[in-house]
């Protein structure tokens, strides 16, 4: 065990995360699971599912998309927080992380243009498949001024059930970065046109969030630094908003580049098949700001991970699929070896499966051990 610490020295070494000291820099990114009940609460396979991952020495785990508000839910079976009646269910949840041995944070989603019920700054169209066709509803003042409000009250809401923070899903092409991209923003009124009015109402989002959780509470964001498409929100831009956000009293950035009008593009694809695709994007918005930057993307190898935190790349990595294939991952780091870990091939079994509305399984499941 001392020489594998030794090899991975730098990846368990804590790292301070707003008032939160995370004991090793691996944290669960949000992956959506298709776990929860059918009326929005979490159920107790999802809470089992955390609670695995937490106890095998995961930080920080970021539990998947919740949904700020009922017209804003995107795929069947999403948890939500947009009232009450889900912090009992949520307060389970949170309670099992922390008690095995993790810090729980909770994403606050609203899917805009992807929800069942379209919204989005603009009514440009979009495709969910090349038959499926979406023109949303344009929102009005009065409907972003809510929204800020439900982001903030569903934070509150998080506190209240026993999370040590949330994080806002910026990032994919959803709400928060529809009104930053010029694509998808063609207003003329205070939120769009300018970049600083397409930032606006993130940054509204923040303030509410802020002012409902408090100065201690941990606030993170996911955060998108390039679309990848030649008409939409550029790294300049990022590097800005990553300022920005800081200055917003943003907590961390969880980097995310790319949407889902720009994942299918070749060029893109053949970027994102290789491992650590963003890292190098990542230590971009690094380099602007001092909070920590969070590195996503096929980090599915521990060698790969401390290379990324030993470098300075990132001050830690956020792994979604590495941890739904190995629940284990970071236990084996520190007890049975790395070669013991069941590594994600990506075959997107897990995402054929949630887009059908169906439970997420993966494929190497039938070797990792009990």
């Amino acid at each position: 065990m001392v020489k594998i610490m030794k090899t991975y020295q730098t990846l368990f070494t804590p790292l301070k995360v707003g008032n939160l000291v995370l004991k090793n820099r691996i944290t669960l990114a949000p992956m959506f699971l298709c776990y929860g009940n059918s009326d929005g609460t979490v159920s107790e396979k999802m809470i089992e599912f955390y609670a695995r991952r937490a106890k095998a020495g995961v930080s920080m785990l970021v539990v998947e998309a919740s949904a700020v508000d009922a017209k804003g839910v995107g795929l069947s079976k999403m948890i939500r927080a947009d009232s009450d009646n889900y912090i009992n269910g949520l307060s389970k949840l949170a309670k099992a992380i922390k008690d095995a041995g993790g810090y729980a944070v909770l994403q606050l989603y609203h899917g805009g243009r992807y929800s069942q019920q379209p919204i989005a700054p603009s009514p440009v169209e979009t495709y969910l498949a090349p038959e499926k066709k979406i023109i949303p509803k344009e929102m009005s003042i009065d409907e972003i001024t809510d929204l800020i409000n439900k982001f903030g009250e569903a934070s509150e809401r998080a506190i209240k059930a026993g999370f040590n923070g949330v994080e806002l899903h910026g990032a994919t092409g959803y709400l928060l970065a529809q009104f930053i991209s010029p694509r998808t923003n063609k207003r003329t009124d205070k939120y769009g046109g300018s970049f600083e009015n397409r930032i606006r109402f993130p940054l509204e989002v923040v303030a509410s969030v802020r002012e409902h959780i408090g100065k201690e509470c941990l606030l993170g964001y996911r955060f998108l630094p390039d679309e990848w498409l030649p008409d939409g929100f550029t790294l300049n831009e990022g590097k800005i908003l990553a300022r920005r956000l800081e200055k917003a009293s943003v907590n961390y950035l969880s980097c995310n580049a790319g949407t889902y009008e720009s994942w299918f593009l070749p060029d893109i694809m053949k970027l994102t098949s290789k491992h650590g695709y963003q890292v190098d994007i990542t230590y971009e918005i690094k380099q602007e700001v001092k909070i920590p930057v969070f590195a996503n993307g096929r980090i599915n190898t521990p060698d790969l991970a401390e290379e990324i935190i030993r470098k300075g790349k990132a001050d830690a990595v956020a792994l979604a699929r590495p941890l739904f294939a190995d629940p284990e991952f970071v236990q084996k780091i520190m007890e049975k070896g790395t070669d013991q870990i069941v590594e994600c091939v990506n075959d997107m079994q897990c995402g054929r499966q949630t887009s059908q509305g169906l439970d997420a399984v993966c494929s190497q499941w039938k070797k990792v051990t009990a």
